[in-house]
Order: structure tokens, then C-alpha cells, then sequence
């Protein structure tokens, strides 16, 4: 059954925009939908559309919602996992292809929560990780030369069993009587490992500010399992300390961009909210800083209200430019240069093609629109709200968390 709102959404032209964006990368069959602008039609399509559609407005899923689940389920394999031929890896990709169907699964099985579904099939991995000295045996054979890699796994394991055990936000704080065969075995070895100075895990050999990154990515994917079980985090000051010192002069938190990046943007500024939520250190300082990111965020939306992976109008170049060389008049200028003008005034005002997650298969313009972004960015903005002063806060819509202990779930409540 799919949650309804407790009061009425609020509506900002900002958000009206983003649903019919939403709307308009509907696919060709019910429930298919493409990746993003100039993108094919793929698994993270749906998966994604569903997330933001319960983000944004959940009257959505109720749209073409048996067709929706069907089409995502039709991406199951037997073992339980999800996958698309159209996300898997590079031979050269860093991640692997276990990876890549890991990362399909998790996304698939949010996907059909928000739809009021759940998998046809069991997830067989499950049965490994049901034990808490085995699931602690294998979070520690990971490499961890990369934790915001490495991180995933966790995030990945810890949602599984409690969304298996049937945990969701009503039942928060969850108390350790409640904890599924398998949890305990993840909460000490996330216990055991942090360092109690910083609040971080791993040790990655890069250099600032990439360092402070990989560490503060790293955390958003452990934190929620201490926020829902009541575990103190060590050394808050410290991590609040770190994300501002992350912020960039545009707002956003990727080093060296004006335009960011939807992970670290949304990684830094979940971080930093709940910090803030949990303890009072510098909470005008990042007021500010979340008022900043959301500002940012909103400012890089389409005028067609789609969120993009990243933009920097300062970048970009104006019709007017591009305009003058299509109609010089000169007869030097030959046909071929003024087509060459057009097709580069496209690409750029919509950014390079960009590789999703290393697939061959899913490309996609940098700024251009994609649903990846379009629930990531949104989200972002809607946990700043949580936290934002009223008169603070860019927007105001009615957003809908997640009610999964996962992305997308706000521990605070809603403000």
C-alpha cells in the first residue's frame, strides 16, 4: 500500500516543472522511462522515476503503477539480483560487474517499495549475510584502499535485512532485541572501525580536498544505520568542520566545480543536517551553508525543469554567440563550420555525454536532465528544508521521504 501525505503538497513553479519533467521521460510502453535526456529507455530509468515520483508528488505512482512494477520486475534474475544489459560495466570498469548488479538490485527494490511492491524472488546473497559474524567477516575482507566505494557494500547489506525484517521508519529507534539476524554483525564492525577522532572510516591515500570527500561520502552511507538505531556518532564538531570546509564558492561541494555532482552534493548536505540536528556547533554557519547548496541547486534547474548532474552557466555559451557564427554572412564561412557551430552550442548548453557508473550502454548529457538527478538533487533539497529556519528556506514543497531505512528517509521527521 502505497503512504499518503498528512497535509496538502505545496506547489512552487520550481516543482511544477520537475513533475512534468518527470512526466515527459515517460518511455514508449507503461512503465518504461528513459534515463534522462537523450538517453535510452533502461531499468535505472524506472527505478529512478519511481524514487523521484515519491519524492515529488506520490499521486504519480499511482500512473501506469502495474505496468511500472512489471516492467521493473522483468529485470529479475533468478538469484534475485537485477539486470539490465544496459548497466553493465566496461571491461575495464573499477567496480566489477557484481557491483554494477548490487547497485540495480538496491535501486530495483526501493523502486517497487515506493510503487507498494516488493520483489518477486528472494535475494539468495541474503542467506550469507544472515549470520552477524559472517557479515562482519565480509565488510572486512573488503579492500578498503577506496571506502566511499567500499561503503556501499554496507549500505547495500544493512538495507536488505532490515527491509527484509520489515524495519521502516515507525519503528525507529531500533532497538537491539529488534535487530535481524546479520545487523549485529554490521553495527560492530561500523563500531569497532570509526575513528573516534573524527567520526570517519578508511584511510583513503588521496590528496585534499578529494581526502575529506571520499571520507564524508563514505559516512552518508554508514550514518543511517546509527541514526535509526540511536548510536552516538563520535566527533560531530569535527565532521561539520570537515563539510563546510568542503563547500565550494558556488555552493555546491564537488573541489574545484561550480556545478557539483548529485552524490557528493547530496552526501555533504545529508551529513551536515543531521550533524547540525544532533548537536548545536555552528548551526548559523551551516544555516547558511545549506541555504547556499539549496540556492545552488535550484539555480542549476532546466527552465523544462529537469535536474542535471551538473552545470556551470558560467561556462556556457550564449545563443547570441552561437546565433553570430550561424549567420555570419561572410562567405568564408563555410556550411560545415556553421553546422560545427550548432552541434557545439548543443553539446555544451547540454554538457558532454557522461558514462552512468562506468555502463557502456547508458550515456547521457552532463546537463542535460537525467533521472538519477532528478531524485538526488530534490532529495538534497528537501533534507536542507528539514533543517532550514522557515524564513531560510528556498523552497517549499510538501516533500515525500522515504519510509525504508535507506536513502531518501529523513530520521528527523518532517519539519
Amino acid at each position: 500500500m502505497i503512504a499518503t501525505r498528512t497535509r496538502a503538497a505545496k506547489r512552487t513553479p520550481a516543482h511544477r516543472r520537475a513533475t512534468t519533467w518527470l512526466r515527459a521521460m515517460r518511455g514508449p510502453r507503461p512503465g518504461t522511462y528513459h534515463f534522462g535526456t537523450d538517453a535510452p529507455v533502461c531499468l535505472l530509468g524506472s527505478a529512478c522515476a519511481a524514487l523521484a515520483a515519491e519524492l515529488l508528488d506520490r499521486r504519480l505512482l499511482e500512473y501506469e503503477r502495474q505496468d511500472w512494477i512489471a516492467h521493473i520486475g522483468s529485470f529479475q534474475r533468478d538469484d534475485g539480483l537485477f539486470d539490465d544489459p544496459c548497466l553493465r560495466p566496461a571491461a575495464d570498469g573499477a567496480r566489477g560487474a557484481q557491483y554494477a548488479l548490487m547497485h540495480q538490485t538496491f535501486l530495483a527494490t526501493m523502486a517497487l517499495d515506493a510503487l507498494g511492491a516488493a520483489p518477486a524472488r528472494p535475494l539468495a546473497l541474503l542467506g550469507s549475510w544472515r549470520d552477524d559474524d559472517a557479515v562482519y567477516r565480509w565488510i572486512d575482507q573488503l579492500p578498503w584502499d577506496d571506502p566511499w566505494r567500499d561503503s556501499n557494500w554496507v549500505e547495500w547489506i544493512g538495507y536488505f535485512l532490515l527491509a527484509d525484517a520489515g524495519i521502516r521508519s515507525a519503528d525507529v529507534p531500533l532497538l537491539r532485541e529488534r535487530w535481524p539476524a546479520g545487523f549485529g554483525g554490521l553495527m560492530a564492525w561500523l563500531t569497532e572501525h570509526i575513528d573516534r577522532a573524527t567520526g570517519f572510516w578508511g584511510r583513503p591515500a588521496l590528496d585534499e580536498p578529494w581526502r575529506s570527500l571520499n571520507l564524508v561520502a563514505t559516512a552518508y552511507h554508514h550514518y543511517v544505520f546509527f541514526y535509526a538505531t540511536g548510536t552516538p556518532i563520535p566527533a560531530l564538531d569535527h565532521v561539520i568542520d570537515t563539510v563546510l570546509a568542503l563547500q565550494q564558492p558556488g555552493g555546491l561541494f564537488l573541489p574545484g566545480t561550480t556545478g557539483g555532482d548529485p552524490c557528493a552534493d547530496l552526501d555533504a548536505i545529508d551529513v551536515l543536517a543531521n550533524a547540525t540536528r544532533l548537536i548545536d556547533y555552528r548551526r548559523a554557519a551551516v544555516h547558511e551553508a545549506l541555504e547556499r547548496a539549496a540556492r545552488a541547486i535550484l539555480g542549476a534547474q532546466r527552465r523544462n525543469g529537469a535536474f542535471v548532474w551538473s552545470r556551470d552557466p558560467a561556462e556556457t555559451p550564449t545563443a547570441t554567440q552561437t546565433l553570430g557564427r550561424l549567420l555570419d554572412p561572410r562567405p568564408t564561412v563555410r556550411a560545415h563550420e556553421r553546422l560545427r557551430a550548432v552541434q557545439a552550442y548543443r553539446s555544451e548548453r547540454l554538457g558532454p555525454r557522461m558514462r552512468y557508473a562506468g555502463a557502456v550502454g547508458l550515456k547521457f548529457r552532463k546537463a542535460g536532465g537525467d533521472l538519477y538527478s532528478h531524485w538526488f538533487r530534490p532529495l538534497a533539497l528537501a533534507i536542507a528544508a528539514q533543517v532550514l529556519p522557515a524564513e531560510r528556506r528556498p523552497i517549499s514543497w510538501d516533500f515525500g521521504f522515504r519510509t525504508q531505512i535507506t536513502q531518501g528517509w529523513w530520521p528527523g521527521g518532517a519539519a
